[in-house]
């Protein structure tokens, strides 16, 4: 009935042929027979309208999920502005959200380090697995899709249990196959780096699935076939004498040119050991890395693009408790500079998404709710209530044209 509301009746208005029949005798049964027979098309329309809208493939929608407390993912339509279904999973709360390349699937880890397969389609769990067994408790860090949808390439800790206690064992390489649902291939870390840890950074799968890039303060870069190093992408060292290192985030973006990574660096100046920001653009292909400083560093979101890659938007944020500032900060990307700051009341913990078309800029976690800023006026336009409180991430699929 809501979408029946929402609708409006083509041809019935002070400009309509029917307001200018004589109202009496035939002509005022032929307007209620009229009027009868528009209501009667407009309801028809709107239906199907519902119907097909319904019927249209995730992808196409502009759809968001995100997993709350305590066993749901929330479907929610961006131009609703609205919860508008909800998936039930079955081993607990949602830990992480990672989309297959081809936007079919979810998948999504558990608290109990269990791997739930979700057709979002049907929005039902396919199927699920666990990566822990009796004896051991492995934890996943960080992971990436390979092209296919069909591997996922992670780092595990493993812990297992002894009679006593539990030993933590060394951090592994793995390849999870979601297709045969298991651990199908571990590999040790080089000696050169810390296998008790593990690698607790950013990753990325190239176009071709054929390498794997881990974002530290270099980019490493791993043959997938045997997980061994073949090459690296040197910030840590200065590019050129008198220039300064860079660290670097590989967070995933949606809008972001597939085999190119944009985002803000962090970097400290060689000579007087001042702390600055700016936008670096990086062809994992080519390993060419474009750079340039803006200003002085400070804690702030990682950057997301608008689909055209021309505008990218940041959460900056200083102080505590009363004097806490917190500000949108606009950048145009081509020119490299920050365009525009505007301060909003946040909460005091909060995540940041931008939507799918890129007008609209979320606000979410810690708390049962999305707050929704137009990304033009950057004005709060409205909250959407959650039905438990948000604790993934906001996965936005941006919709196809």
């Amino acid at each position: 009935m809501e979408s029946l509301r929402s609708c409006k009746l083509v041809g019935i208005g002070e400009n309509c042929i029917l307001g200018r029949l004589p109202v009496g005798g035939a002509n005022r049964r032929s307007l209620r027979a009229r009027v009868a027979f528009y209501l009667l098309l407009a309801t028809v329309y709107c239906l199907l309208s519902t119907a097909v809208l319904s019927q249209q493939p995730a992808s196409s929608r502009g759809l968001m999920y995100i997993g709350t407390w305590p066993d749901k993912i929330l479907v929610i339509d961006e131009a609703q502005q609205k919860v508008i279904d909800q998936i039930k999973l079955e081993t607990g709360p949602p830990l992480q959200l990672t989309v297959t390349p081809d936007k079919k699937r979810l998948i999504v880890l558990t608290t109990k380090m269990e791997v739930e397969l979700v057709d979002l389609a049907t929005r039902k769990v396919l199927s699920h697995f666990p990566l822990s067994d009796a004896t051991h408790r492995i934890f996943p860090l960080g992971g990436a899709i390979d092209p296919q949808g069909r591997y996922l390439y992670t780092t595990l800790r493993k812990a297992t249990k002894e009679i006593d206690r539990y030993k933590i064992d060394k951090a592994q390489f793995a390849v999870v196959d979601l297709q045969e649902k298991k651990i199908a291939k571990t590999y040790d870390f080089p000696k050169e780096f810390d296998p008790t840890a593990g690698f607790l950074a950013g990753y990325k799968v190239s176009p071709d699935g054929k390498l794997l890039y881990v974002f530290r303060e270099d980019i490493l870069i791993f043959d997938l076939t045997n997980f061994k190093q073949v090459d690296k992408i040197e910030l840590s060292k200065p590019l050129y004498p008198g220039s300064f290192p860079i660290n670097f985030r590989g967070d995933d973006d949606p809008n972001e040119e597939p085999g190119f990574v944009t985002s803000v660096f962090n970097a400290t100046d060689q000579v007087v050991r001042r702390s600055i920001f700016g936008i670096a653009r990086i062809n994992l292909t080519t390993k060419a890395v474009d750079f340039t400083p803006i200003g002085p560093a400070g804690p702030m979101t990682r950057l997301m693009l608008t689909p055209d890659r021309k505008t990218g938007y940041v959460v900056s944020f200083n102080g505590q408790g009363g004097t806490r500032r917190t500000e949108f900060w606009v950048f145009d990307v081509e020119g490299r500079k920050v365009v525009r700051k505007t301060e909003f009341e946040s909460r005091t913990r909060f995540n940041f998404a931008v939507s799918g078309d890129g007008k609209k800029l979320y606000i979410y976690g810690a708390g049962p709710t999305i707050e929704i800023y137009d990304a033009e006026s950057l004005k709060l336009e409205k909250t959407i209530p959650l039905d438990g409180d948000a604790i993934t991430q906001l996965l936005v699929l941006r919709p196809h044209a």
